[in-house]
């Protein structure tokens, strides 16, 4: 009798510890390995935001951990490739912004700086602050490198 007790009682709390998850995740999901392509009209990749980790609320931004925003031209590889280590994804308005850490890298330059806002609809990306640009292979022009 006393083992039956204590048998209800362990599947009594496990039930109420489920309940209680599934209660504190009701209002969000939680995913690993997010990937969210965009196609244009012919059914060619555009872009294709990936991040290790998203915390998905019923309305407003999804948090992403370890974004990777890649942007594709003509070809099959990307043309840019933005990195951060977690920002605020907001799929109605199709910006993103953070106050971490941003890398932007194409084959000619790397730029890096802290916080950012990205309007994904006009291709516009601010960074806020200690920006820093790197540019590779330029060519000595007149005037421009001496």
């Amino acid at each position: 009798m006393i083992l039956r007790k204590k048998s209800l009682l362990v599947l009594g709390a496990l039930a109420i510890g489920v309940c209680l998850a599934l209660a504190q995740s009701a209002d969000r999901q939680v995913i690993t390995g997010l990937r969210v392509p965009e196609y244009d009209d012919q059914g060619k990749l555009k872009s294709l935001l990936c991040g290790d980790h998203a915390t998905i609320p019923l309305s407003g931004p999804i948090e992403v951990q370890q974004l990777k925003y890649e942007v594709f031209g003509s070809g099959t590889q990307a043309e840019v490739r933005i990195s951060a280590p977690q920002c605020f994804y907001d799929r109605d308005q199709g910006t993103a912004n953070s106050t971490g850490g941003v890398r932007i890298a194409r084959p000619d330059l790397i730029i890096t700086g802290t916080g950012f806002a990205f309007d994904r609809r006009s291709e516009r990306m601010e960074i806020k602050s200690q920006v820093r640009v790197v540019l590779k292979s330029v060519r000595k022009q007149e005037g421009f490198i001496p």
